[in-house]
């Protein structure tokens, strides 16, 4: 099969994919920090119930500035719940870049407030570092097979947060570029990301479109028409959010990042 071939077929597997999910539901709020907290609650309460039926739960995060915003919301409900839903969380990354440890760029440093609020550091699964792996591939390949272990590779998050850029992409998956046409594999290689650090290692649609609850999160004047897009018909080259969908997705949206859709905050 040419690569154009698989591309199409690639294509034609994810958008149907997100053709064949529940339409998503929009929740609008009057700021971002109030659309993550809405968020949260609902994150929150799908831990407890997925620990309280499997003795576990997992939860993506993600970054940027939806991603600050939801981890800040999240931390005071996390410590609020009993310790077995604290020490049952398992957190994961949609995307991660390829940096030194304690790195600022790093999405895992917005797991440090979670920890403190008592999910248990050797149930946080981070992309593993340049200085301890032999190059991104390596480290792709490690986070695949933890991702396999868990039995998440076909599904199986509880929870997926996810940021939105004003290019309408999600996790590291940009538009045009061949790591979000990925498919058969859980997590892949980003090179050349048109967003700085350039190797990444994201989820793919595969995995997302098989998550319980997909949250998107955004804000600001500036995401308005990425959330346009993203609402739209599925379309993975020109709009990659809008492949983005589980088997529940919600968007949570600040009143300026709703207004292409003529939405008013509650």
């Amino acid at each position: 099969m040419t690569d154009n071939a698989a591309d199409g077929q690639a294509i034609t597997e994810i958008q149907m994919g997100a053709a064949a999910a529940p339409e998503p539901t929009v929740v609008v709020a009057a700021t971002l920090a109030d659309a993550a907290g809405l968020a949260c609650q609902g994150t929150t309460q799908a831990l407890a119930e997925a620990v309280a039926d499997r003795g576990v739960a997992h939860v993506a995060l993600t970054g940027g500035s939806g991603g600050v915003a939801l981890a800040e919301a999240l931390a005071p409900l996390i410590a609020a719940q009993p310790e077995p839903v604290r020490c049952g969380i398992h957190l994961w990354f949609g995307d991660e870049r390829f940096v030194p440890m304690g790195d600022p760029e790093r999405n895992d440093m917005l797991a440090t407030p979670l920890i403190a609020a008592g999910v248990r550091e050797s149930q946080v699964h981070r992309l593993a570092a340049p200085q301890d792996v032999g190059g991104l591939d390596e480290a792709t390949a490690r986070m695949v097979h933890e991702l396999e272990s868990a039995g998440l590779a076909s599904g199986g998050f509880d929870v997926v947060h996810v940021g939105l850029g004003p290019d309408a992409h999600v996790c590291s998956l940009f538009p045009g570029h061949p790591a979000a046409l990925a498919v058969g594999v859980p997590a892949v290689a980003v090179r050349r990301s048109p967003k700085p650090p350039s190797q990444r290692c994201s989820l793919t649609f595969e995995v997302l479109q098989r998550a319980g609850r997909v949250m998107v999160v955004a804000g600001g004047a500036g995401k308005a028409e990425a959330v346009r897009l993203g609402l739209g018909t599925p379309d993975v080259l020109a709009a990659p959010a809008s492949c983005c969908r589980g088997r529940q997705t919600t968007w949570y949206l600040d009143e300026p990042a709703a207004a292409s859709r003529g939405v008013e905050g509650g």
